[in-house]
């Protein structure tokens, strides 16, 4: 074997070995931001199943705060985590800040470009902040992110509906 082959060999083995141990560290920093996002979600639940419906808004305010830390926390360990953006989201939305819950729809879209839900979901956040022109161009993008004629008429009956509210 000459010495162009063991540095080859060599290099091959470093990659793999980096490989490995940059993949093992992973599951503990997306461990570590599930945890956060399923302690979110228990707040959200809470909030939202256990305080909203028996009347009691300061007490799902202070849960939902407690969710919406959580969830950021698990974006703070991962930037890419759509779920935790989801969840944020839905969370906004709820408490009806549609800006921001615009702004978290518009995450989930760029790291799940064909989850067209979420397309779904900012346009909804869009006309609720008076943006029917965004919301109508995210169902459009929605309408490219699939050849499913029953999804495409949905999303044509939607931006029908929005330009009615426009007129």
């Amino acid at each position: 074997m000459n010495s162009r082959h063991l540095s080859a060999i060599a290099t091959l083995v470093f990659l793999i070995a980096s490989f490995i141990s940059g993949a093992a560290a992973q599951p503990g920093k997306y461990g570590k931001a599930s945890d956060y996002n399923r302690r979110g979600l228990r707040y959200f639940n809470e909030a939202f199943y256990g305080h909203l419906p028996n009347g009691k808004e300061a007490e799902a305010g202070k849960y939902f705060d407690l969710a919406a830390a959580e969830f950021n926390k698990a974006l703070a360990v991962n930037p890419r985590f759509a779920e935790a953006y989801r969840n944020l989201a839905r969370l906004h939305y709820v408490r009806k800040d549609f800006a921001r819950a615009a702004e978290a729809y518009r995450m989930v879209t760029l790291l799940e470009p064909r989850n067209i839900d979420a397309y779904l979901q900012l346009a909804l956040s869009c006309t609720r902040i008076d943006r029917p022109d965004e919301a109508i161009r995210q169902l459009e993008i929605a309408k490219g992110k699939t050849h499913d004629s029953e999804v495409i008429g949905k999303l044509d009956g939607y931006i029908r509906k929005i330009r009615e509210r426009q007129q």
